[in-house]
């Protein structure tokens, strides 16, 4: 999955972070799904038959996977974090849907097969009595890879409808991915630190942005929360500030990031002068050891061995050598 969609994946299993995400994505901010209203749902789907020689069930594993429970009703939401383009996410994500309502219409035929209460060969064949409906499966995809989304964003953008295919169109049902990408994303419509660590994501190619986006919201980043901290040194290519954390903590646990973003960005520019002076060293070592090779090479063809000789010990006599063969 990669580093990036691992510890996002990780980060968006806190309920109030997840449920910041669907409020901030499918609502713009408006709070329609509550930390309290959410459980973990399986994030593990097997299909009920298999056909390889090993036998079992093949598995589809989902990202991140909770259940909203509200009045009675139920609702299965999932979020798939992309870090890199996937052609085939469409039937992929369609996949995951179909894998969690074939899971829930074998539990109910489990369930009624115990209680042996379906009547009449219609029930019996589809496993559900005319009352009984299923829970609604909702999967979002974020994608906060490099450039834009260039993969399709339905079935039917990757389906061969051409020539003789194309009569058939309107009778292919199609499956359109809710597909959001990080220039989608407003940071104004989240609550929690999911906020600043999609703030932080859109400004990562620009340390001058992320400064200034750090200084107009100082009050948050001298308090924030450790697993925001983590997130955000994890998905901005800085996990060298997880060395600046332990001497930036603050009461509660929690971290300064402001004051461990300068004291990092300090420390890259002094390592900078000295690996640049360094380099220089090297380079005028080089350069001074060719200069002196070329000089030694006029002497010698001169005749002035002792001039050579003088030169190796005496730097005043050198620089003189130098001018005088227009050497600079």
């Amino acid at each position: 999955m990669g580093e990036k969609n691992d510890a996002f994946c990780a980060y968006m299993e806190k309920s109030d972070i997840f449920a910041d995400f669907i409020n901030g994505t499918v609502f713009g901010g408006r709070k329609e799904v509550t930390p309290e209203e959410l459980e973990a749902a399986p994030a593990i789907y097997h299909s009920e038959k298999s056909t390889g020689r090993s036998g079992g069930a093949r598995g589809r594993y989902r990202d991140v996977a909770k259940k909203r429970y509200r009045e009675g009703t139920c609702c299965v939401l999932s979020v798939e974090n992309q870090n890199e383009l996937h052609y085939a996410m469409p039937a992929r994500c369609m996949e995951y849907d179909a894998l969690d309502y074939a899971g829930q219409l074998r539990k109910k035929r489990l369930l009624h097969r115990k209680k042996k209460d379906l009547k009449g060969s219609a029930q019996f064949l589809s496993g559900l009595t005319p009352e009984e409906k299923l829970d609604p499966v909702v999967t979002l995809v974020f994608y906060h890879g490099k450039g834009k989304w260039e993969a399709c964003r339905d079935l039917h953008g990757m389906l061969n409808f051409e020539g003789e295919n194309g009569i058939f169109r309107k009778y292919t049902a199609n499956y359109r991915m809710n597909l959001y990408t990080l220039e989608d994303l407003k940071e104004e419509n989240f609550a929690t630190g999911l906020r600043d660590v999609i703030a932080m994501m859109k400004r990562s190619e620009d340390k001058e942005a992320m400064k200034e986006y750090c200084r107009k919201n100082e009050k948050r980043f001298r308090e924030m929360e450790e697993a925001t901290y983590d997130v955000i040194s994890v998905m901005i290519n800085h996990q060298k500030l997880n060395g600046y954390k332990e001497k930036n903590r603050t009461e509660g646990g929690k971290v300064n990031m402001c004051r461990a973003l300068d004291e990092m960005m300090e420390d890259s520019r002094r390592d900078g002068i000295r690996i640049g002076e360094k380099r220089g060293e090297k380079r005028g070592e080089k350069n001074g050891e060719r200069r002196f090779a070329a000089l030694a090479e006029r002497l010698l063809k001169d005749s002035r061995t002792e001039d050579l000789e003088r030169a190796v010990n005496n730097e005043t006599f050198r620089r003189k050598l130098y001018r005088e063969y227009g050497m600079r």
